[in-house]
């Protein structure tokens, strides 16, 4: 049976995605997990795999199409096989729609779970009368193990490489996340002499383009004309509408960071130099989060979805806008593995090399400018999630300390909330358990 090439879900407000051009050529034979497309959603421009290896036939979206999420743009033929005229004239829209018509029923949130991983319901054996999130984690599971046991993980470019210069990716040893080889890793195995020219060699082409793009604001030239203005435009537009269509409330509580700084000296002394305060943030905010489920909710469709685990965002700004990486399960990380994620998923995006997965699934989002030096600010929610967090910097102060007059190292909180998910009440309570962890971090083994 043909395979069906579709555009992906990469977020759960995603309806569209634009095809920015395709990586192959209908024709061309295609090998599974070989980028074959790159599109573009409202958060990162991405490479998308083939499901399976043959041969790339009727493609039906064009370089430049918006098109609808779920919406069958290609085929993928196994070797030698033909597709039948009454199948290859009807595959690419008759075929699927069979689908929403089968018995079995899933939960809105096992639905969107499935859609985020590109997952077909109708693969997924349900436990009981209808699919459910357990019953999608566990196929993904299962799929995930079928894979690693077969397939090296690997970035898209370095399967690219590898393609292009005949290394077996099974052969490295990959320096990315959990073994995954990069680009860096093939080019090392390709030409172990020179690998590090092309290390250096690389700034020297991409930052001249980085200073040489006009300013966005440059008379004459609209914001969005080139690829790099791109995602400011669509940072605007999503900001604007967040503005307009979520009625924003803000708290503010000014907390005594004294036990935050001895936390992180602690660690420093251990011998533990990259932990940052953001990493400690997260850690104290994760855990304030699972006493306040309707924080990381969101609003969908004229109602409040809450969300099963919590992922934190971190906006990171970027030359040409704003990303929000994601650390997934923050409450369930170790301190030392919450740090070492940040620092990878802010250096990919500060390199421009964010994946589709690092920039989805948030559930709740952390600004932090203070080490801009700025005491506060009221940030705008990201929506559908429920609220961010605006952190300020850690600045010594006057404050009352006994009835006296005292010095200490105080920051400011700014929590913004959507009011259609969060009251004040249920706002004030999370920040009052925040503040209290915050000034007593051993709070967090409780």
């Amino acid at each position: 049976m043909p395979k069906e090439v579709i555009m992906p879900a990469l977020g759960m407000a995603q309806e569209t995605g634009t095809l920015l051009r395709w990586l192959k050529n209908e024709g061309d034979a295609v090998a599974q997990g070989e980028p074959i497309m790159q599109i573009a959603t409202d958060k990162v421009d991405v490479e998308i795999e083939a499901p399976a290896s043959g041969v790339l036939a009727q493609v039906t979206a064009a370089e430049g199409d918006d098109v609808p999420v779920g919406t069958v743009i290609a085929l993928i033929l196994a070797a030698g096989e033909d597709a039948p005229a009454a199948v290859s004239a009807e595959t690419a829209v008759d075929e699927p729609s069979p689908k929403p018509s089968t018995a079995v029923t899933a939960t809105p949130v096992a639905a969107r779970i499935a859609a985020e991983h590109d997952v077909d319901l109708g693969e997924i054996v349900p436990s009981g009368g209808r699919i459910e999130k357990k019953d999608v984690l566990a196929y993904l599971d299962a799929r995930q193990a079928a894979d690693a046991s077969t397939i090296q993980p690997a970035s898209p470019k370095a399967r690219r490489l590898a393609a292009e210069r005949g290394v077996d990716l099974r052969t490295l040893q990959g320096s990315g996340p959990d073994g995954a080889v990069l680009a860096a890793d093939v080019l090392n195995a390709a030409s172990p002499a020179p690998a590090r020219e092309p290390k250096t060699a690389a700034p020297a082409v991409t930052r001249p383009a980085h200073t040489e793009q006009p300013p966005l604001f440059q008379r004459g030239r609209p914001i969005g004309s080139d690829g790099r203005s791109r995602l400011w435009q669509v940072m605007a537009e999503r900001l604007s509408q967040s503005w307009r269509d979520v009625p924003h409330f803000y708290l503010s509580r000014d907390v005594d960071a004294t036990s935050l700084k001895a936390w992180r000296a602690q660690l420093q002394g251990r011998g533990l130099k990259t932990v940052t305060f953001t990493d400690l943030l997260v850690k104290l905010t994760a855990a304030a989060l699972t006493r306040h489920p309707r924080l990381y909710a969101c609003w969908v469709e004229n109602g409040i979805v809450y969300n099963e685990h919590i992922h934190v965002g971190l906006a990171v700004a970027i030359e040409d806008g704003l990303l929000v990486p994601v650390i997934h399960y923050a409450d369930q990380l170790g301190l030392v593995e919450l740090s070492a994620r940040r620092s990878e998923l802010v250096e990919r995006a500060l390199a421009g090399k964010s994946t589709a997965n690092d920039l989805t699934g948030s559930t709740f989002t952390i600004s932090n400018l203070g080490m801009y030096g700025v005491d506060n600010f009221n940030a705008i929610v990201n929506p559908p999630q429920a609220a961010i967090l605006a952190v300020g910097r850690i600045a010594d102060r006057v404050v009352a300390v006994d009835g006296q007059p005292g010095v200490r190292p105080m920051m400011t909180l700014t929590l913004s909330c959507d009011h259609r998910v969060v009251d004040g009440a249920r706002g004030a309570q999370f920040l009052a358990d925040l503040a209290d962890l915050i000034e007593d971090p051993l709070r967090v083994l409780e």
